[in-house]
């Protein structure tokens, strides 16, 4: 009776511990940040299904048009000459970064576990 005991809080911690982790997961990756001349000048909130937001980005080769969906984010227009970005694609959580060089921008995701923003904390002795 004894191992049973144990057996059934052993399973009973293993299930709790489950149900917090799919609670609070550590970053869901919803949220991208637009990037010009290496300053944030705009946060993606990613919408529910079936929404779709555009916008456009002036920058120096013509700007950008941007779109977001609840799959991810693209640049759908470019009028820099090369389109490079416009042939990255939709850019998922986890993916690579989308960089247009003419127009100096990079959207990428985020971790949003961070309030702060920052990515790496380095500290010294106080």
């Amino acid at each position: 009776m004894k191992n049973r005991t144990w057996a059934m809080v052993f399973v009973s911690a293993i299930a709790a511990l489950l149900l917090v982790w799919k609670l609070f997961p550590a970053g869901s990756g919803q949220t991208a940040g637009v990037y010009q001349d290496g300053e944030l000048i705009r946060t993606i909130y990613l919408p529910h299904a079936g929404q779709t937001e555009t916008f456009e980005v002036p920058g120096p080769a013509g700007g950008n048009t941007i779109e977001v969906s609840a799959e991810g984010v693209r640049v759908s227009a470019a009028g820099c000459p090369d389109g490079i970005c416009v042939a990255h694609g939709l850019l998922k959580a986890g993916g690579g970064p989308i960089i247009c060089l003419p127009n100096r921008l990079v959207i990428a995701f985020t971790d949003d576990t961070r309030a702060d923003g920052a990515d790496v904390v380095a500290g010294g002795r106080s």
